[in-house]
């Protein structure tokens, strides 16, 4: 089997390398590593060495870096079945460790290689004006989106993780962006129904239970089910936002009656107006024209390695 490290040096202000340099010095197998250079040279990187794996020559591909760092490896290796993927968390929400499981010592991966244990998962798929992407965590839509992407580019959450207190940023952006925020309409259409919802804060398709470091979002999501869970959030003052937010850590937020939560295979979400969107924290603005978003599920799409 080849091993394969594809290593973000900026993730967690540097704590991919970190971690990668404690690992190095107890490895007793041979390995390759990759450095990334730019964003989405991780999905090139992963794409590239999956198209090489065979029956007679397994690859696994383990990803030192945050949850984008998974993200990107996951949609360049996705339906490779002779390819297994990894991880070893660097980042400062790491929910992929939460929902998943990542490898914290070089002797768990070394056992994987010798034994080859492992499972099969969904992933998530987004169909945006031709686009297709996949999301291995969770796909959202407003204002957890909004958040995500103030906090990815904000200062504090670099200052935060040279103590590896970066997931701590999100709840202040929350408070941060809970003044200028605008909640939207929705319509999610699934075959035979129609939902509409007005003043939508946030709309989540999850495969896992967490997201935003460590926020327990769709308690009942299980990866290996074949349906992902909607979570919609609407017609809520500003300040029950923030209780939600509080009570989202231990999963009671299902409880309040603004909050909706439905499982689902495939269903299209329609907006009236552009709204910030991101998958497993990797945020983008949706454009005008853009206003049609399409989410399935595929069933046992990758290979975990553990």
């Amino acid at each position: 089997m080849e091993v394969h490290f594809i290593i973000n040096p900026y993730a967690g202000n540097g704590q991919g390398v970190k971690r990668w340099h404690q690992f190095e010095q107890q490895l007793a197998i041979p390995y390759q590593i990759h450095w990334t250079k730019y964003e989405g040279h991780s999905l090139l990187l992963a794409k590239e060495i999956a198209g090489r794996a065979t029956k007679e020559n397994l690859v696994c591909l383990i990803a030192i870096g945050g949850d984008g760092t998974i993200h990107e490896v996951l949609n360049g290796a996705v339906h490779f079945e002779n390819v297994y993927l990894g991880a070893i968390s660097a980042g400062s929400g790491n929910d992929f460790a939460r929902g998943y499981q990542a490898f914290k010592t070089s002797k768990q991966l070394e056992q994987f290689v010798n034994r080859v244990n492992s499972t099969s998962h969904d992933c998530g798929v987004v169909n945006q004006g031709g686009t297709t992407k996949y999301f291995i965590n969770n796909f959202g839509v407003g204002f957890d989106a909004l958040v995500a992407n103030i906090a990815n580019n904000s200062t504090l959450k670099k200052s935060l993780n040279k103590w590896k207190l970066g997931k701590l940023s999100y709840p202040y952006y929350v408070i941060h962006a809970l003044f200028t925020y605008k909640p939207f309409k929705l319509t999610i259409v699934q075959p035979g129904k129609k939902r509409q919802y007005q003043n939508v804060w946030f709309v989540t398709a999850s495969n896992q239970p967490y997201f935003g470091g460590g926020m327990k979002i769709s308690p009942e999501s299980d990866t290996s089910d074949g349906q992902l869970e909607l979570t919609v959030v609407s017609n809520l003052s500003k300040w029950k936002l923030l209780f939600l937010f509080g009570t989202v850590f231990l999963g009671k937020h299902t409880l309040l009656k603004e909050v909706e939560q439905f499982a689902a295979t495939d269903a299209q979400l329609i907006f009236e107006e552009p709204v910030m969107a991101h998958a497993d924290g990797e945020t983008q603005k949706l454009t005008p024209g853009q206003n049609k978003i399409e989410i399935t599920v595929q069933k046992k799409a990758w290979n975990l390695a553990k």
